[in-house]
């Protein structure tokens, strides 16, 4: 079943308790469940539109072809520690982006980057800002030997196909991105060596208690009321009649009789009942809201609960379900003792604040690695196919650079 909807800080347990986006892959909708979308924006949206696709041993860094209808001009647009970054290459992917965001006029183009507060010459910078970053990076992962292996890959292609239905339901998906599975196991890859240089670079302190209880105070609103639910599954197959239905139905109310009646406990009755295989070996527990998300009906009978409840039977796309509240976080007005969170919370919060030190140790050391680099960037040749004239044009309504005057 997929992974769980927020848990970007660390790796996810599987389960098959009702998540939101198990319903979405179930119904072959075609948007992307959130944690695949996160994946995507970043590591493919980047890729499309700044990838380098290959460092050539002749020195000159070469992207994929653009076959439109414009002129090159030849000539190098800048150097990186002696590498030369073509103009050309520079060249087609403005052009790329021209071509993917419909900019396929001088005026449209021209509009676009008033409205987004840039210049022909500006928006060249960063295009070169990161190629140029992007061979810095390659170029310190062979300095710390950064290594990546096939299995490595293959289980982050794994780990991603694991959000939707079927791995060719994901292949489907990607495609609509311009990806391959090729293409995106290289992205795959590049993302993986880009996190072990991290981890070699950026080495971060443990989050303090009190960083843990500022943090929270902070987001409180996030985590306050959050509930800890256990979880009995009778399935219902897709495409089961209304008879089956009734039958599965029968038997989930016989179950809950019995625990309502004390004839069997809620952990046993989890272990000799329930088919969800996501968490019947965790006597059902399917951790936290706050920290997951779930299918409307299962959320809203889990809102329901005090501590020690049992709820009615809930159905959804999985079946029928009896749902136990086994913990409830809450306090009045702020966190004052990390002693009035739960583990589970946390932890979860030790890792965001963990991965945001990480993020910003990780910018400070890559700043000051470039710094050390020679990079010289020559002038715009004035002949480039996006070099428009911006005179006239003024900011549409609503635009960003409207909105930052």
């Amino acid at each position: 079943m997929a992974q769980q909807k927020k848990k970007s800080p660390t790796p996810a347990d599987k389960t098959q308790a009702p998540r939101k986006k198990d319903v979405r892959a179930r119904a072959r909708k075609t948007r992307m469940s959130k944690g695949v979308k996160i994946l995507l924006v970043a590591i493919g949206c980047a890729a499309m539109i700044l990838s380098v696709s290959t460092m050539a041993c002749s020195g000159i860094i070469n992207q994929s072809q653009n076959k439109k209808s414009y002129t090159l001009t030849g000539g190098v647009a800048a150097k990186v520690d002696g590498v030369n970054i073509t103009e050309d290459t520079v060249t087609k992917q403005i052009m790329n982006v021209r071509a993917s965001g419909g900019y396929d006029t001088d005026k449209k183009w021209a509009q676009y980057l008033v409205d987004n507060g840039m210049t022909p010459e500006s928006y060249r910078a960063s295009v070169i800002d990161s190629l140029a970053r992007q061979y810095l990076v390659q170029k310190a992962e062979k300095e710390y030997d950064v290594q990546v292996t096939d299995e490595d890959v293959e289980q982050a292609w794994k780990d991603a196909a694991a959000n939707y239905e079927s791995e060719e339901a994901f292949e489907n998906q990607i495609k609509m991105f311009g990806f391959t599975k090729d293409s995106y196991k290289q992205q795959l890859e590049s993302t993986l060596k880009q996190t072990k240089l991290k981890e070699k670079v950026a080495k971060a302190a443990e989050p303090t208690d009190q960083e843990v209880i500022d943090y929270l105070n902070s987001n409180l609103s996030t985590y306050n009321d959050a509930r800890r639910s256990q979880n009995i599954l009778f399935k219902v197959n897709s495409g089961a009649t209304d008879e089956e239905k009734a039958k599965v139905k029968e038997k989930a109310q016989e179950v809950l009789d019995k625990i309502n009646a004390g004839e069997i406990s809620f952990d046993d009755a989890v272990s000799k009942y329930s088919e969800d295989t996501g968490s019947k070996d965790n006597k059902g527990d399917v951790g936290w809201d706050k920290l997951t998300s779930f299918v409307d009906e299962y959320q809203s009978a889990l809102s329901g609960l005090n501590k020690g409840d049992v709820s009615q039977l809930v159905e959804s796309s999985y079946g029928y379900h009896i749902i136990k509240c086994t913990d409830y976080f809450h306090v009045d007005e702020s966190v004052t003792s990390i002693d009035q969170v739960p583990k589970k919370i946390v932890s979860y919060v030790k890792n965001i604040l963990k991965t945001q030190k990480e993020s910003t140790a990780y910018s400070k050391w890559m700043d000051a690695y470039i710094k050390k680099a020679d990079i010289q960037v020559n002038d715009m040749p004035k002949e480039v196919p996006y070099n428009v004239s911006l005179k006239h044009v003024t900011p549409s309504t609503g635009s960003s650079s409207t909105s930052n005057e």
